[in-house]
């Protein structure tokens, strides 16, 4: 199976939100790719950056309205300033968009597990691993779950399940009295530095739905 191919509710297949970055490769259930120098996903007043290459599939109109449980392995070779490679959630409504990056990020020399939250403009977390998580040379494993109108973004090991992954992020109302246009999940990369891309390693992406009425 490719990477988003044949997941329950959705496409069945991956597409570039933006466009395709300069290397990428697709094997299995996994996406290599390497971002272009300059990109981003981050917006505040005079300033919306939206070009960094998103690879993503469609849910279906069906379960637009349903919760699901969300994960990603990802690991990277972080470098520069504000590498990032991330779970990526974009949601269109006939007001706006919305969407959330969820993953690693290098901050300051070191690498954070970072969320990043725009509802107009973008607001950023971040949070150092714990010591176990070695994010150098370690993949980790990120959590976004829809539960009613709230997103609720984990982290964990390869091994970890949603049950003992450990909360970085609740983002109240986030599905709030959507009217949602179209609503893409899947895999980010960008490097908003100008001097080279970042290269990540994506794997593992998994769906997972129940009706959020039950």
């Amino acid at each position: 199976m490719s990477f988003a191919r044949g997941l329950e509710g959705t496409s069945g297949q991956a597409k570039w939100l933006d466009g395709r970055p300069a290397t990428y490769s697709t094997e299995d259930d996994s996406l290599r790719m390497t971002s272009s120098p300059g990109t981003d996903w981050w917006a505040f007043p005079g300033h919306n950056a939206a070009n960094g290459p998103a690879y993503v599939t469609t849910v279906s109109d069906s379960h637009i309205d349903h919760d699901f449980v969300a994960s990603l392995l990802i690991n990277g070779n972080w470098i520069q300033q504000y590498d990032q490679g991330t779970l990526f959630l974009h949601v269109t409504t006939n007001e706006e968009v919305k969407w959330v990056k969820a993953g690693v990020e290098r901050e300051n020399g070191c690498n954070y597990i970072s969320v990043v939250v725009t509802q107009k403009y973008s607001d950023w977390s971040i949070l150092s691993p714990p010591a176990a998580l070695d994010l150098s040379n370690q993949p980790i494993r990120i959590f976004a779950a829809r539960k009613k109108d709230d997103l609720v973004i984990s982290f964990g090991s390869k091994e970890s399940t949603i049950e003992n992954s450990t909360m970085m992020r609740e983002i109240k109302g986030f599905f709030h009295d959507l009217k949602i246009q179209s609503f893409n999940i899947g895999a980010m990369a960008c490097s908003p530095s100008k001097q080279d891309g970042v290269s990540v390693f994506f794997s593992d992406f998994r769906l997972k739905w129940s009706n959020s009425d039950e």
